[in-house]
């Protein structure tokens, strides 16, 4: 089912009294969240260029608006997780540091791979996005252990990848249709981006000097691996993309990001256009 994708301009005002490490003062999965929130700006610009390439070539008015939608999106997408990353770099941790090398990679991609790769690697990581974003929403007992700023910015983000999360898509079948070249990169995206994630978890670790103790590992595994985890959950989705024919709206998400403004009236009210 297809979702409508509304441009919502938001403000998010973060506290200076913010906790270091503010999901349950837990360090690792404070950091893990850091470090995706370092990737987006660069990671946003990405995607909007790549799809943007292949603009022209699209005749179906119901897909262009779309495009002008996705775009919209993601560019404040980027401008909020800038000014959230700006707070956690006056905290002490190297969010630029951490920024410019994901940005590295992405600048490697734009020189180094033609168009339709560029876009299959949009699709692939539209993809994770929209699955971490209905883990979030699915979730509410683990958003309730966020900063609420971050928890109000995190609802936003995850509710509008899921609105546009078949765009770059559709504009990849519309446009390349090269089912191998799909799946093909959204195996090394995978392996790529989580490695990366990873990597930035740990600089941003050691920057601050801060070791996880027993007690925060096993909390960490729990969230990423246990019962309804991040990854365990997510696994089930990203297998899904590598059937033959897959769409994204076959992962029906509807239901969670339906009436949302009703679920989150802390956030809706935030929206500024």
């Amino acid at each position: 089912m297809d979702n409508a994708i509304t441009v919502r301009r938001m403000n998010f005002a973060i506290q200076p009294e913010m906790e270091k490490y503010w999901f349950n003062g837990n360090p690792l999965i404070s950091a893990f969240f850091y470090a995706l929130s370092a990737t987006f700006p660069d990671g946003e610009r990405f995607f909007i260029d790549t799809v943007r390439h292949y603009r022209n070539d699209i005749e179906d008015p119901k897909l262009q608006q779309e495009i002008r939608a996705f775009i919209g999106q993601e560019a404040h997408h980027g401008k909020a997780h800038e000014d959230f990353n700006n707070a956690l770099e006056a905290k002490g941790f190297p969010v630029n540091k951490v920024a410019a090398k994901a940005k590295a990679l992405l600048d490697l991609a734009r020189q180094r791979l033609k168009p339709q790769r560029q876009l299959a690697i949009t699709v692939a990581l539209e993809h994770v996005t929209a699955t971490m974003a209905e883990h979030a929403l699915r979730h509410p007992e683990l958003l309730e252990q966020m900063d609420p700023t971050f928890r109000k910015m995190i609802i936003w983000h995850a509710v509008e990848e899921i609105e546009h999360k078949a765009v770059a898509f559709d504009v990849f079948r519309h446009c390349v249709d090269d089912e191998f070249l799909r799946r093909r990169v959204m195996f090394m995206s995978l392996i790529l981006f989580f490695g990366r994630i990873m990597y930035f978890q740990k600089l941003l670790l050691r920057a601050d000097n801060r070791r996880a103790n027993l007690r925060e590992w096993w909390g960490a595994m729990k969230f990423f691996w246990g019962k309804g985890g991040l990854m365990r959950e997510s696994l089930i989705h990203f297998a899904k993309a590598f059937k033959r024919g897959f769409h994204p709206q076959d992962i029906d998400q509807t239901a969670l990001i339906k009436d949302w403004q009703k679920r989150y009236p802390e956030v809706a009210g935030l929206q500024l256009t």
